[in-house]
């Protein structure tokens, strides 16, 4: 006999908020909630208490517990604006956080463009987040929430950057400095006059061009 099986149907947060950022806000800041946040962006979140972001409309204030650090998280139900964004930068440098993350139904293409370059241009222990909610019903379950990835630090790319930076430098050891850099020295007037016209016609071509050999030998030898 078969078994009965649910329709998994995705539901709009309207649905659930209705708009409402306040409420979207106190949701996000339940310690069962940031638990979730915090595994989908490998950071240990717990509420931080009464946070100091009046002006940040949708703004939740964690602790990343393992690493001690402030962390902001900007939650809107439609879209983050410049205006929100903005905000969150600020508040981010007056509480010296760690790490941000915007959470919508949708990260617009602007909002993930600029995390991306804040990732790139940050250190490396500051990092920038963004996700999109999904939340879920199985029939008429209560909404299962699911919080997509969509902006996150390229460690990847920091590691080439790095490697770029810190790669060897194009500085010459003394030792190589006094015997590859330095053109070979020019015989002396004494030497001149003693080999005279006789070294020219080995040579067959000037002195120039018997300095430019022992230079194409000395770095032949240096490089090979």
């Amino acid at each position: 006999m078969a078994k009965p099986v649910g329709k998994l149907r995705k539901i709009n947060l309207n649905e659930v908020w209705a708009n409402e950022v306040d409420g979207f806000a106190s949701w996000l800041q339940q310690e069962e909630i940031l638990e979730m946040l915090g595994e989908a962006v490998e950071l240990s979140l717990k509420p931080a208490g009464e946070a100091p972001l009046e002006a940040l409309v949708g703004g939740v204030l964690a602790k990343d517990t393992k690493r001690g650090h402030n962390v902001i998280i900007l939650g809107h139900l439609e879209g983050i604006s410049p205006e929100a964004f903005g905000k969150l930068i600020m508040y981010a440098a007056g509480l010296e956080a760690k790490a941000m993350i915007c959470v919508g139904q949708e990260i617009t293409a602007d909002i993930r463009l600029s995390l991306n370059w804040l990732n790139m241009v940050s250190r490396d222990d500051v990092n920038f987040y963004a996700a999109e909610l999904e939340l879920w019903r199985i029939d008429d379950s209560v909404p299962a929430p699911n919080f997509n990835i969509v902006c996150e630090p390229n460690s990847w790319a920091r590691q080439l950057k790095a490697g770029q930076e810190d790669g060897p430098s194009a500085e010459i050891s003394p030792a190589q400095e006094s015997t590859d850099v330095h053109p070979p020295k020019a015989e002396s007037t004494k030497g001149s006059k003693d080999k005279g016209g006789a070294a020219q016609g080995k040579q067959g071509v000037g002195s120039k061009d018997g300095v430019s050999v022992r230079q194409n030998f000395v770095y032949t030898k240096t490089f090979s």
